[in-house]
């Protein structure tokens, strides 16, 4: 019998809420810090050892992308923004939809 349902080319596999190349990304960012930390001699700056910076640096670059890529709409990105940055004044009045309630409904009349 052969499968007829529709493929839908706009959904993305996800994993964890993340889609596929995202989770790599992760996940390839972290073993690329941890091993380029353990595979580096210490690099002293300042009484500082510069390998730890460097290795937390490339390990937040797949997080960041992640972020960055939740979301293709950039609109999405310019609502977030202007949720965050705009004033906004509430001012209490009527309501605006007074068809909200439904006041002619027919309610059932339950008997004890």
């Amino acid at each position: 019998m052969d499968d007829i349902t529709p493929l839908n080319l706009e959904d993305q596999p996800k994993l964890f809420g993340l889609r596929y190349d995202q989770l790599i990304a992760i996940l390839a960012s972290l073993i690329v810090s941890t091993q380029l930390y353990s595979w580096l001699n210490p690099v002293p700056f300042a009484g500082h050892d510069l390998r730890l910076d460097v290795a937390i640096l490339i390990g937040m670059i797949g997080p960041v992308y992640a972020l960055v890529t939740l979301n293709n709409s950039a609109a999405h990105w310019e609502s977030v923004l202007s949720f965050f940055l705009s004033s906004k004044i509430y001012i209490p009045g009527p309501d605006p939809n007074p068809n909200r309630f439904l006041l002619d409904e027919e309610l059932v009349d339950f008997s004890e």
